[in-house]
C-alpha cells in the first residue's frame, strides 16, 4: 500500500437497507478485501470493482451491522471513512444532473440486483437486452441507420464516460 494512502478515506456512496455501496481511493491496494467482509456475519455477497474501485455488498438486515460492515472495508484497507455528510456534499465532483441521473439509476439498479439476489445489474441487463431487440430487428429485415436504442447506447456511454469519475492507475 502506498505511504500516503494513510491519510485518505473510504466514501460510503450509496446505502439502501440490505445494500451498500463504498468508494476506496485510488492508490489503495484491497486484496482480500470481498473475503474479509464476506465474512462478516450476514453478508450475503461482496462485489468489488478496480475499474470503479467501488465495493457493493449485499446483507441481510436481520443479521448484518452496517456500520460494521463499513468499518471492516475501511479497517482493512487501512483508510478512515469519509461521513455521509460530506460524501454527499462533494458527491464524487459530477455536475448536479449527472449526480441526479446517476442516483435514479443506481435506485433502479438496486431494486433490479435486489430482485435478482445480485445476479444481474443493469451493467448486464440494458446490454443485454439491447442486442436482443437488435438482434430481433435485423433478422425481423426492420433495421435501419441508427435507431433510438443506438442513440440510447450512446448516451449511455457518454454519460459513462464523461459524466462519472474516472478510474486514475
Amino acid at each position: 500500500m502506498p505511504s500516503d494512502a494513510a491519510h485518505e478515506t473510504l466514501a460510503v456512496v450509496h446505502r439502501i437497507p440490505g445494500r451498500l455501496r463504498v468508494r476506496i481511493p485510488p492508490g489503495v491496494d484491497a486484496p482480500g478485501l470481498t473475503d474479509a467482509v464476506s465474512a462478516l456475519p450476514g453478508v450475503t455477497s461482496v462485489v468489488w470493482s478496480p475499474l470503479t474501485r467501488g465495493v457493493l455488498v449485499l446483507y441481510d438486515r436481520e443479521r448484518a451491522d452496517e456500520a460494521a460492515i463499513v468499518s471492516a472495508i475501511a479497517d482493512h484497507a487501512q483508510l478512515d471513512v469519509t461521513s455521509p455528510a460530506e460524501s454527499r456534499s462533494n458527491n464524487g465532483d459530477r455536475p448536479k444532473l449527472a449526480a441526479t441521473v446517476a442516483s435514479l439509476f443506481g435506485a433502479v439498479e438496486a431494486r433490479v440486483a435486489g430482485a435478482t439476489g445480485g445476479a444481474l445489474t443493469l451493467g448486464v441487463l440494458v446490454p443485454t437486452v439491447l442486442t436482443l431487440w437488435a438482434a430481433r430487428e435485423i433478422l425481423s429485415g426492420r433495421a435501419a441507420p441508427l435507431r433510438w436504442s443506438s442513440a440510447l447506447w450512446y448516451a449511455h456511454s457518454l454519460f459513462r464516460d464523461y459524466a462519472l469519475p474516472h478510474r486514475e492507475s
